[in-house]
């Protein structure tokens, strides 16, 4: 009995012993949290408000971002996108219970703490979005042996590559990308077997390219490019890895052609080389890639038409092959693939027609085809889904109308298709569309007459120049209270300006020039506080400029040329100290120039073609002896009469 009661005794002492331990490492838990708090907030953060000083042994547990054990100890601190502008303190080693440390996007600086060597129970550690600097301390993770992610993207390391991470034998998530690691890639990395994301993009890394990386056969996330300069080809051997899903080579300076290896890659649904020095042809054989949903091939030299083979890729989403040396068609099945969102072709050498049936899946959302050699018309079936957002057509040789369906996508907020040889009238619906805030038709053979009804809020720019638009500019264009850049000019309207333009307060260009509009310019036109750029040149307008246009304080060019505006040059105009351009000749302006102020920076061409309108340095001024001659006409009888009175009387007296 004796010996049972000594045991229990003994044991009541080490629960007692326990008990007391962790109630001090929870308290001592809270304190720590504290001061870490006190370090991650800068002179200018903000944040973690609840974390407040506790007699309750757990409180802690409760403060946001914090997760507890059963003892009340810290195993999970997740602090994210707040404005804390501070650094970790030494004190981040006690919390040596953490599996989980996440401190991300948080504006914290300075170097990581040696101390964090002490954290050998983490999984997780993650200090991405930070500016945190030096050399990354690769010797804080050697004891870390159960870490399967590691995440510093996007902070300012420099130095070369941590090689201790290699001996992390069960990480699965490496992201050093976004920083500026120099050197190379070290080839110790391909032993890190339980590798699946690896992300080194970003960086200033260099040498050959790393083939070695093939031998990391459970790698599913490849990320290497931007801001890397690798030499060399993309390797073959990188066709061996079988559970590739993402291979992310872009903007590093790979070159030679794309390897049919790649074609094993099943799982593959990512592929983005852009922005490198490949050559040749497309390979046919990336067709086996089956998977595949996003393929960028732009910016490169490829050549050659695209594969019929690329048929089988009917998982595909996006197709960039811009700025190439691609020629030929895009294939009519194209238009079949039933999830195609994003087809950018733009400035390669590619003739014919667009697919009839492009859009037709209702999935397109983006389609840019700019500077090719395109012909025929418009698909009909861009917008069948009401998903198409841009869509741009521009530099090629379209004709025929603007189909009516696109005046009826809700969805459109882009539209360019300019120098083209559209013809037709504008769909009306066009200048309705609730997000639609760029339109650009110009330069093409468009006719009809402007809707009178608009209603787009969203437009900032509308440029309609160089066609064959008739008829008078809508009132409602005025509607358009986000416009800020309005191209009219080359066209055949005809009618005054409307009032109803000059009160769009976000106005900065506008430019009707080269039309038939007459009447006056409103007063209202020096409302217009944000013009900095007006052409209302060979027009037959009439009128006087206002003096008010003085107060158009930003406006850098006023060209009124070739009208037939009347009266005298406003001096007021000297006060523009913005006005860098201005055109006033072919009117009928009379007077003269005025002087000084803005006026010295204009040259006589500014003012000539004005019969009436003398320069301050001629003397006599033509229009003014006119008007003195005119005024001298009207005397010259008074004055004769008078003195032949005066001559009469002395005569008469002198007789007397």
């Amino acid at each position: 009995m004796r010996t049972v009661t000594c045991n229990n005794l003994h044991l009541l002492i080490i629960s007692s012993i326990l008990v007391i331990f962790s109630a001090y490492s929870a308290s001592s838990d809270l304190d720590v949290l504290l001061k870490l708090k006190s370090s991650m907030i800068g002179p200018n953060g903000s944040g973690l408000k609840d974390w407040t000083p506790s007699s309750s042994p757990s409180a802690h547990c409760s403060f946001s971002g914090v997760s507890c054990n059963q003892d009340s100890r810290v195993v999970s601190l997740n602090v994210s996108f707040e404005r804390l502008f501070g650094t970790i303190s030494p004190e981040i080693g006690l919390l040596n219970k953490l599996v989980n440390l996440t401190v991300s996007n948080v504006n914290l600086t300075g170097r990581l703490p040696s101390e964090m060597g002490n954290l050998t129970s983490l999984k997780v550690l993650n200090i991405s979005g930070n500016v945190f600097d030096g050399n990354f301390p690769g010797e804080i993770v050697i004891g870390m042996a159960e870490l399967e992610t590691l995440d510093a993207y996007n902070n300012n390391f420099t130095g070369p590559l941590p090689g201790e991470i290699v001996r992390l034998k069960n990480l699965k998530h490496l992201s050093l990308g976004g920083n500026y690691f120099t050197g190379e890639i070290l080839e110790s990395y391909s032993e890190i077997q339980s590798l699946e994301y690896l992300g080194l993009n970003g960086n200033q890394l260099k040498g050959k390219v790393p083939a070695f990386l093939s031998k990391l056969k459970n790698l599913k996330k490849i990320y290497i490019g931007y801001f890397n300069s690798f030499y060399g080809e993309i390797p073959h051997e990188f066709g061996t890895l079988s559970n590739l899903e993402v291979l992310d080579m872009a903007s590093c300076n790979i070159s030679g052609k794309i390897p049919t290896s790649l074609s094993q890659l099943k799982h593959l649904h990512s592929l983005f080389l852009q922005v490198n020095r490949l050559t040749g042809h497309i390979t046919p054989e990336l067709s086996g890639s089956i998977s595949l949903m996003n393929l960028d091939l732009s910016n490169n030299g490829l050549t050659g038409e695209i594969p019929e083979s690329f048929s089988a890729l009917t998982n595909i989403t996006l197709i960039h092959l811009f700025n190439n040396n691609l020629y030929g068609q895009i294939p009519a099945f194209f238009g079949d693939f039933p999830n195609l969102d994003i087809l950018q072709v733009w400035g390669n050498n590619f003739t014919g027609a667009l697919p009839k049936n492009l859009g037709r899946n209702g999935k397109l959302k983006i389609l840019d085809v700019t500077k090719n050699h395109f012909t025929g018309t418009i698909p009909r079936d861009l917008c069948k889904g009401g998903r198409l957002q841009t869509l741009i057509l521009m530099d090629n040789f379209f004709s025929g109308p603007i189909p009516e369906e696109l005046g009826e996508c809700k969805s459109l907020v882009k539209i360019r298709a300019m120098k083209n040889f559209l013809n037709g009238t504008i769909p009306a619906g066009m200048f309705n569309l609730p997000l639609m805030n760029m339109i650009e038709l110009n330069d093409n053979n468009l006719s009809g007459e402007l809707p009178r009804n608009m209603s787009g809020e969203a437009f900032i720019q509308l440029r309609l120049d160089n066609n064959n638009i008739s008829g008078k500019i809508p009132p409602g264009i005025g509607n358009l209270s986000s416009l800020n850049v309005l191209f009219l000019q080359n066209n055949r309207l005809d009618g005054e300006i409307p009032e109803t333009i000059f009160n769009l307060k976000l106005i900065s260009i506008i430019n009707i020039a080269g039309n038939n509009i007459s009447g006056k310019i409103s007063s209202s036109f020096s409302s217009c506080s944000s013009l900095t750029s007006v052409d209302f040149s060979r027009n037959s307008l009439s009128g006087k400029i206002t003096k008010g246009v003085s107060q158009l304080r930003d406006l850098s060019l006023l060209n009124l040329s070739r009208n037939q505006l009347t009266g005298s040059i406003p001096s007021e105009i000297s006060h523009m100290i913005s006005l860098v351009t201005l055109d006033l000749s072919y009117n009928d302006f009379i007077g003269t120039v005025p002087v000084g102020g803005q006026f010295l920076a204009f040259n006589e061409s500014s003012f000539a073609g004005n019969p009436h309108l003398c320069l301050p340095h001629n003397a006599p001024c033509p229009s003014l002896e006119n008007t003195a001659e005119h005024s001298g006409q009207c005397r010259r009888p008074s004055f004769s009469i008078s003195k032949l009175v005066i001559t009469v009387v002395a005569l008469v007296t002198s007789l007397i």
